[in-house]
């Protein structure tokens, strides 16, 4: 069995007591909020004067009794009133720590209050003396003339933040305050307060934003310092010295850190984040970090990181309390929240969990010597069925000693072992008697359950190749050890001595593929997060396979289009039906469980199983699986092997025209649909756009007389997958000519076409066969007589049509070589009773043309004109005038 190791926890008072006492036993903080520990658990006070968003700082004598309390500017005494000379002090209660108490070592009547001003202030670090034998007994502060005399230690930029910690092996204190680039550490002694700091503790990152909380370690090894946006750091602190080493910067992921805490033993280090932001609510988290580690370097310290809680408010103060718990504050609530068993692993944070009676906690909690916590009562074992060992640390000798461990049972030993009958809180009074005093100790002591588990358990494996040995994924045995599992760790050894030691360097390390070759049995560590075990024996047994290894079942399904691709040989699989066959292949009667797995590695390990539902192969086409199957009543393995092939098998694969249409100028006509370049040999089924079947068979091609939507489903008879395509059958037509528009006797002659129809129609000029265009426009048209051919493109004819393009030569040469020998008006036969009339340059008409005739041929009256410009004159039928000139040129 582990031990367990918890120190109660008292207060420490070093003077010449022998046991610690109870200086911190009463809180005041907040709006008038109070605790009271001394009963062992924290009991509502609601008598405090003091009202303060952040600084305070409480103290009490060593029975538990009040003494006084302060927000670093005003001080209280037990009876909740100002003391005479107890105000005015240079703290400040929105300091993160405005004060903290410190008792004079070897005077019970003399007290310090170090203060410490806020962030921007300028009062520095100063101290004042508390004399507890003035006003009657109830304390003051030493003043002159009812104001406090102030022992000024340092000036500003000292603020926000102080602790203190004894002195290790002297009755003495230190009182540690932080400043730019380092920190000032004071001894406190018999003599008082010493005025010059320990030297040589600077040289550190020099924070520029000051809030937060300093706090020494109870066993005086640790310093932690939160300093907001500035970053959170850990140091190494020399209780002996006072010399502060080894600068470390804490990973809270991004969060400002402002509370801080350790835990009675030292182990652990809290810190609660948050911004104080006065118009929105911030992110508070508490973080968790070990110092119990064999190496404390500050990768190792930062990896042991756990996030403990999380919720919107401010910021928080951290403060652990005469029961070992430690408490942290729920801004503007009347709560705080709890940190139990903060030295374990097993440590729960409770959120609002302590009342405050309707006062209202509010950033800051009062801080106290750090050595106040540290412990000095000791117990082992405190796991349930051990015997828990008690003892308790004194400087003087112990005449007498009565431990009572709660449940009936004393003892007079002054190390007792006791075993209690069951898990649980107890609470234990030990009295002890020196020659100087008879103390009475209270406090409670938990003892934990441990694991339920079943021992021994048979692990069953399936032989992979009939040898005997196999791998073994030996966390399969974690449901046959226990029922629930949540906050169990569970480690595996070879030995059962091993395996109580628990030390994780002998412990199997790839416990999901352990060979029996090696043992015929393994022993599971089952550690709740107390720390408290039980050994389970694991047997390891081999089984081989029932199925017959020539079994195969073949999943085929034909390739789908869920994953965007119909044609890559991927799709989705159901094993069910390969399920129910696998079954039937082993006797009747049996729970069993069968399992799938993409790898042999994957099934002995029982790890990444297939959904058998809904899986998706990672082969293409073709893939075979590992089946598993086990009795799920005795869990052992009846089937291992590869008994599923999955085929994924390809589609028809074709093509088919979009669309295809039907002439209205020649409705007899069908128009032919045809499956194109098929891959194989395929069965067809023809139907419309509602399913009605319109032939089927071989046939690869369907004559089509109305327009619609047909669908065209292609059949491989070998698999039975189809892939269906579909054609829309649309109508079109000829074109019906209207007119033309034409812009002619022009340097850019263009010619327009205007036509009907209910097709889609592309033009051509002179060439039957084109080339033919979309545009039913044609520009820089020649002159004369064209040929327009309009073609509907879904090939339901051509029209065509001539159009005349009025133009003339720019000059003739009458020569009789057949080229140029006359000249006539172009295209002007469209317009036959137009008017043409030739003139030589004085105006003098020389010849009036036939529309229809030859043209002129340079004579006049039989004789021939000289070379030279003539003009002319057209008046066309369409009533246009043109006129112009041109040139006679003889060659």
């Amino acid at each position: 069995m582990k031990k367990i190791y918890l120190f109660i926890i008292f207060f420490l008072f070093l003077s010449l007591t022998s046991f610690a006492q109870k200086e911190a036993s009463r809180w005041y903080f907040g709006d008038n909020a109070g605790l009271n520990f001394n009963s062992g658990v924290p009991v509502v006070d609601t008598n405090g004067a003091l009202s303060t968003t952040e600084g305070c700082a409480t103290i009490s004598d060593i029975g538990g009794n009040l003494l006084f309390y302060t927000d670093g500017r005003t001080v209280w005494n037990k009876n909740h009133q100002k003391m005479p000379s107890g105000k005015g002090l240079l703290g400040d209660s929105s300091s993160s720590q405005s004060a903290i108490i410190v008792p004079n070592p070897t005077d019970t009547n003399i007290y310090y209050i170090f203060t410490v001003d806020w962030a921007v202030g300028e009062n520095g670090l100063n101290y004042y003396t508390v004399d507890m034998t003035l006003d009657n007994g109830l304390g003051d502060v030493i003043g002159v003339n009812n104001s406090p005399k102030s022992t000024k230690l340092l000036s500003s930029p000292v603020s926000e933040k102080i602790t203190a910690v004894k002195v290790k092996d002297e009755e003495a204190f230190w009182v540690i305050a932080t400043k730019l680039g380092g920190f000032y550490v004071y001894k406190v002694d018999e003599n008082g307060v010493q005025s010059i700091p320990v030297s040589g503790n600077s040289g550190f990152t020099n924070p520029d934003d000051m809030r937060g909380y300093l706090k020494t370690a109870p066993n005086g090894k640790f310093l932690v310092s939160a300093n907001m946006t500035a970053g959170t750091f850990l140091y190494d602190f020399d209780n002996a010295t006072g010399k502060v080493s080894n600068q470390r910067r804490l990973d809270l992921s991004g969060e400002f850190g402002y509370g801080v805490e350790f835990s009675p033993l030292s182990k652990k280090l809290y810190i609660s984040t948050g911004n104080y932001n006065r118009n929105e609510l911030s992110l508070e988290k508490l973080f968790r970090f070990s110092l119990d580690l064999p190496d404390l370097s500050i990768s190792t310290i930062n990896a042991s990181r756990v996030e403990m809680h999380s919720y919107l408010n401010s910021r928080a103060a951290l403060q652990v309390g005469l029961d070992g718990k430690i408490y942290r504050t729920v801004d503007n609530s009347p709560y705080l929240g709890v940190i139990t068993n903060p030295d374990s692993e097993g440590a729960t944070y409770s959120h609002k969990e302590v009342s405050l009676g309707g006062r209202n906690s509010t950033q800051g909690l009062p801080p106290f010597i750090q050595s106040f916590f540290a412990a000095l009562i000791n117990t082992e074992n405190l796991c349930f069925g051990s015997e828990t060992e008690f003892s308790i640390e004194s400087n003087e000798p112990i005449l007498s000693i009565l431990w009572d461990f709660g449940d009936g049972a004393t003892s007079t030993s002054l190390e007792p072992t006791h075993s209690y009958t069951s898990p649980g809180e107890y609470m234990v009074n030990v009295e002890v008697k020196t020659a100087t005093e008879l103390k009475t100790i209270t406090q409670t002591v938990t003892i934990f359950d441990v694991p339920t588990v079943t021992t021994p358990v048979d692990l069953f494996q399936c032989d992979d190749d009939t040898d005997g040995f196999t791998p073994f994924n030996l966390k399969e045995a974690i449901p046959l050890m226990v029922d629930d599992s949540t906050d169990l760790n569970f480690t595996f050894y070879k030995t059962n001595s091993e395996a109580v030691e628990g030390n994780v360097v002998n412990a199997i390390k790839n416990s999901v593929q352990y060979s029996n070759n090696q043992t015929d049995k393994v022993y599971a560590r089952v550690e709740n997060n107390y720390g408290c075990e039980k050994i389970v024996e694991v047997n390891l047994k081999v089984t081989s396979t029932t199925i017959s290894p020539t079994f195969m079942y073949t999943i085929n399904i034909c390739d789908g289009a869920k994953d965007g691709d119909d044609t890559n040989g991927f799709a989705v699989f159901n094993f069910s039906e390969a399920t129910q066959t696998i079954i039937e292949q082993l006797p009747d009667n049996q729970n069993l469980e069968v399992s799938y797995y993409e790898t042999m590695e994957n099934a002995l390990k029982e790890i990444n199983a297939i959904n058998p539902e809904n899986y998706t192969n990672t082969t293409a086409f073709t893939q075979e699986i590992v089946v598993r199957i086990e009795n799920k009543d005795n869990n052992k393995c009846l089937g291992l092997g590869y008994f599923v092939t999955l085929k994924v098998n390809a589609l028809p694969e074709f093509e088919l025209p979009q669309e295809a249409f039907i002439c209205i100028n020649n409705p007899s006509e069908p128009v032919t649909v045809s499956v194109q370049n098929p891959k194989e040999v395929y069965s067809y089924q023809w139907s419309d756009n509602n399913d009605n079947l319109l032939a089927n068979g071989d046939t690869s091609f369907y004559n089509i007389v109305e327009p619609g939507t047909y669908k065209l489903t292609a059949y491989n008879t070998v698999t039975n997958c189809s892939r269906t395509k579909s054609v829309i059958v649309s109508t079109s037509n000829i074109a019906t000519f209207k007119e033309f528009h034409v812009e002619d006797a022009i340097e850019n002659n263009t010619v327009t076409v205007v036509v009907s129809g209910e097709g889609d129609y592309e033009y051509a000029i002179d060439d039957k066969f084109g080339p033919y265009q979309d545009q039913s426009i044609f520009q820089n048209v020649a002159s004369g007589i064209h040929t327009i051919y309009i073609r509907d493109k879904k090939g339901c004819g051509v029209v065509e049509e001539e159009v005349s393009v009025i133009g003339f030569p720019k000059f003739f040469t009458p020569n009789g070589d057949g080229y140029n020998d006359t000249w006539q008006i172009d295209g002007i036969s469209f317009q036959p009773s137009s008017l043409i009339y030739i003139f030589d340059r004085f105006g003098k008409l020389i010849v009036k043309l036939d529309p229809l005739g030859k043209g002129w041929d340079g004579r006049y009256r039989g004789k021939l004109l000289p070379e030279s410009d003539y003009w002319f004159k057209v008046q066309l039928e369409d009533g246009r005038t043109l006129k112009g000139n041109f040139s006679l040129i003889r060659r």
